[in-house]
C-alpha cells in the first residue's frame, strides 16, 4: 500500500521530504532519509489512532493502527538492511540516518521508535559508530525512564485507582500530534485499506457460522483467568528473551507465528528456516503454537485462494516443525483481527479455530513498558477475565512483560495455559469450558 502525505506534520513532513531531495544525488542512500522519515510518520499516526479508539469506531482505529505498527516493523528491517548492505559504505550511511534523525523537526520522544533498528545496527557497525549507538541507546533508555516515572506510584495502588495515565512529558507530546490531524483522516488516507468489501461467502456460510461459534475471544475464561499471547514472532533477540520471562515466572502462553518466519514452502514442501531452535525450546518449555498467516495481509482483501494459501502454507511449517502433541493448539489468529465470513470459513475448512483477544496491551502503539503494563492491568480489572494480545518482537514487550504478570498475581488473576488438546488453568485444575 502507498500511503498519501497529507497535510498533516507539515513541519516534519516538508523536512523529511527536503532530507529525501537533497540524499537523492547519492543514489541508494536517499532511501535512508526517506525510510527515517515515514517510520516517524506512521508513528505519529499509530498514536493518534489509538488516542481517538476510545471515542469513535474503536476496532476500525486500532486495526489501522495495527497495519501501521507492522508496516513499521518491515520498515525498520529495511532501514538496518540499506545501511548495512554495503561494508564500505556503512559508516556514511549511518551517518546520513544520525543526521536525519539529529534535526531538531523531531523529539527524542519521536527517536523513541529507533530503538530496536539501533540495536540490530549496534551488532553489525563498525567501532566508532558503535559506541555512536550506544549512546544514542543510552539517552533512549534515560528518556523513557523520564517518561514512565508516574507509574510505580499507581501500581502501588490496590485496586487501581485513576491516576494519569502517562508522564506529563509524554501527555504533551501525544497532544501536540493529535492537533495535527484526526484519526477519519488517517484512514481515509489510507484509502480504506482495511475496510474492503467482502467477497460473497456462496455455499461457505455453514463453514463461516461454525468457526464464529467456535472462536476463542476471552470471554470463555473463568473469572479472574488471562490467557498470554504473543504474536508476529519468532524474533532471533526478543522471543527468547520473552521465553526467559515466562520461564522465570512458571507461566506458559501461546505464541502465534508468522510463516516466512518460519521457514520457507515451495511446491508443497515446508522447510523450516533458522528460527526452528526457539521453536523448540518453545515446545520443550511447555508453550505452545498458532498460526498467524504466512505473510500478514488484511485477509478480508484477499481472494478465497490466498487466503487459503496464507493459512495452508503456515500450517505445513507448523506440523514440520511442531510435532502433534501438546506444543500444536489448532489455533489461527486473523492478521490485525481482520475476518468475515470468507477468512472465518477457510480457517474452518483447514480445520482451525479462530483466537482473538479481548485485552490489547497496545505494545504495537505505546514505547512505554509501564504504560504497556498499566494498561493490561487496567484491561483485565474491567474485564475480568481475557486473552491478552502482545506481540515478542519489541524490547518494551520484554521489558513490560514481567510487570504485568507481577501485577495481575498480586490482584488474584492466574494464568491459562494449552495442554494439546484444550485451555487449562493449572495441571490440578479442571478443563475450561467450552463454549
Amino acid at each position: 500500500m502507498r500511503i498519501k502525505v497529507h497535510a498533516m506534520y507539515p513541519t516534519i513532513i516538508v523536512h523529511a521530504c527536503v532530507t529525501a531531495l537533497l540524499l537523492c544525488a547519492f543514489g541508494a542512500r536517499a532511501d535512508v532519509g526517506a525510510t527515517v522519515g515515514e517510520l516517524i510518520e506512521n508513528q505519529h499516526r499509530i498514536l493518534v489512532l489509538r488516542e481517538a479508539a476510545n471515542q469513535w469506531d474503536r476496532a476500525e482505529a486500532r486495526k489501522a493502527g495495527q497495519y501501521l505498527f507492522f508496516r513499521n516493523q518491515e520498515l525498520g528491517r529495511k532501514l538496518v538492511e540499506q545501511i548495512t548492505s554495503s561494508a564500505q559504505e556503512m559508516p556514511a550511511r549511518y551517518r546520513e540516518m544520525t543526521g536525519v534523525l539529529d534535526d531538531p523537526a523531531y523529539s527524542g520522544e519521536d527517536r523513541l521508535i529507533f530503538r530496536s533498528p539501533l540495536e540490530a545496527l549496534s551488532r553489525k557497525l563498525p567501532p566508532n559508530e558503535r559506541r555512536d549507538a550506544t549512546r544514542r541507546l543510552e539517552r533512549l533508555a534515560d528518556l523513557r525512564k523520564v517518561l514512565g516515572a508516574d507509574f510505580e506510584y499507581g501500581f502501588r495502588r490496590v485496586p487501581l485507582k485513576s491516576v494519569p495515565p502517562h508522564a506529563a512529558q509524554w501527555a504533551a507530546y501525544v497532544s501536540r500530534i493529535a492537533k495535527t490531524t484526526t484519526a477519519r483522516q488517517i484512514l481515509e488516507e489510507l484509502d480504506h485499506e482495511l475496510l474492503a468489501a467482502p467477497e460473497p461467502a456462496g455455499d461457505l456460510t455453514g463453514a463461516a457460522a461454525r468457526a464464529r461459534v467456535l472462536e476463542w475471544d476471552g470471554e470463555e475464561l473463568p473469572e479472574r483467568t488471562v490467557l498470554l499471547t504473543f504474536d508476529d514472532g519468532p524474533h532471533s533477540g526478543y522471543t527468547p528473551a520473552v521465553l526467559d520471562i515466562l520461564r522465570d515466572q512458571g507461566v506458559r502462553a501461546v505464541f502465534f507465528q508468522i510463516g516466512q518466519n518460519l521457514g520457507d514452502v515451495s511446491r508443497g514442501a515446508a522447510t523450516p528456516g533458522h528460527n526452528q531452535p526457539i521453536v523448540s525450546r518453545l515446545l520443550v518449555e511447555g508453550h505452545a503454537v498458532g498460526n498467524h498467516s504466512y505473510t500478514h495481509p488484511v485477509l478480508t482483501k484477499l481472494s478465497r485462494r490466498n487466503i487459503a494459501r496464507e493459512i495452508a502454507d503456515t500450517q505445513a511449517l507448523i506440523e514440520a516443525m511442531v510435532p502433534v502433541g501438546q506444543g500444536r493448539t489448532g489455533g489461527f489468529r486473523p492478521p490485525y483481527g481482520a475476518r468475515d465470513d470468507k477468512v472465518l470459513a477457510q480457517i474452518d475448512l483447514h480445520h482451525l479455530r479462530s483466537m482473538v483477544w479481548n485485552i490489547d496491551s497496545e505494545d504495537w502503539a505505546d514505547p512505554l513498558p509501564e504504560s504497556i503494563a498499566d494498561r493490561v492491568v487496567r484491561e483485565a480489572e474491567k474485564a475480568g477475565r481475557g486473552i491478552v494480545l502482545m506481540h515478542d518482537i519489541h524490547a518494551r514487550t520484554v521489558e513490560a512483560l514481567p510487570i504485568v504478570i507481577r501485577e495481575l498475581r498480586k490482584r488474584g488473576f492466574q494464568f491459562a495455559w494449552w495442554n494439546g488438546e484444550k485451555l487449562v488453568v493449572d495441571a490440578d485444575s479442571g478443563t475450561l469450558a467450552p463454549r
